[in-house]
């Protein structure tokens, strides 16, 4: 904690107290800062300046369209981060609203879903002219190419792994031949990433680390599946499903059926997930064989039918 305090000089705050925890995961840790002019703090374990510099210029977009994101602060030196031990950190404005439990014993309202598939489909509008001043290294391969590298190790050390290796070549191979409209995409726009007023209506869209430029359905394949089939579940709930869509089409310039290609996009989605949990198994496997087996795999399996 005297770090993150450390770190707080470099900005001009009304609050630099108290400081607390909101979450950590393998890619950041998320902090509120203040009491009554709250701020959020995030401070990056994976992600270059270069993509930080992305995020930014992605927000800034979105925000001067309308959109709810949060905006980054600036540091006193006019930046939009911070460093943190070789860390990147990055100050954003605090969003009000909530969220809503979604989990294998809770689902969103159908009225939910239509808004937060409404919420995606404004995004994706807008998102189709975004201009970035650089490319972001990240695309919407960049995971299951990460899994091909260590073919051998899952093969080798992965119950399933080959089938596994065979499956993330297939689901590329479809990717590259598709012609989709391309813009930004959240590629993370799950329950967890968007706020609601106590009318159900979307208040916030936050996490834009794993933004990057590509084919706009990828962000509708992810979000149908997390909105609609939590962890733990064995199916996906279709009337949450076809909600999410109804909502996303009646503002989405483009328009998606429940059909066999939005079913194989949604294999890319839920596999470019799987992909990222197991290459990080992996490379701190001590012994024993593995198995590829996770909640999102069950996922890409059932839409894999």
């Amino acid at each position: 904690m005297e770090d993150v305090q450390k770190l707080l000089t470099d900005y001009e705050l009304v609050e630099t107290r108290p400081v607390c925890l909101l979450r950590e995961s393998s890619d950041n840790e998320v902090f509120v800062v203040g009491e009554k002019d709250k701020k959020i703090l995030r401070i990056s374990k994976r992600l270059p300046i270069e993509d930080i510099k992305f995020e930014y210029e992605a927000i800034e977009y979105l925000f001067k369209q309308g959109l709810p994101v949060p905006r980054l602060a600036r540091t006193k030196s006019d930046s939009f981060y911070t460093l943190s031990n070789g860390a990147v950190a990055v100050m954003f404005d605090f969003l009000n609203g909530q969220h809503i439990q979604v989990d294998k014993n809770h689902l969103p309202t159908t009225t939910q879903a239509f808004n937060a598939g409404k919420g995606l489909g404004l995004l994706s509008n807008k998102a189709i002219d975004f201009a970035p001043s650089a490319p972001r290294k990240r695309n919407i391969f960049s995971e299951l190419e990460r899994a091909l590298t260590l073919s051998d190790v899952f093969i080798k050390d992965f119950e399933g792994g080959e089938k596994f290796i065979n499956e993330v070549g297939a689901v590329i191979d479809f990717a590259k031949s598709q012609k989709e409209t391309t813009g930004l995409i959240h590629n993370d726009y799950r329950p967890s990433n968007v706020f609601f007023n106590d009318n159900d209506e979307i208040t916030g869209i936050i996490d834009f680390d794993w933004s990057c430029v590509g084919p706009i359905v990828k962000d509708l394949a992810l979000a149908v599946v997390e909105w609609s089939f939590p962890d733990g579940q064995t199916e996906a709930n279709f009337t949450i499903f076809d909600a999410f869509l109804d909502g996303y089409n009646s503002v989405a310039d483009t328009k998606w059926k429940k059909d066999k290609k939005l079913y194989l996009w949604i294999k890319l989605a839920t596999l470019s997930d799987v992909a990222t949990y197991f290459c990080d198994l992996a490379n701190t496997l001590d012994s024993g064989k593995q198995t590829i087996k996770s909640y999102m795999y069950q996922k890409y399996l059932f839409f894999n039918r």
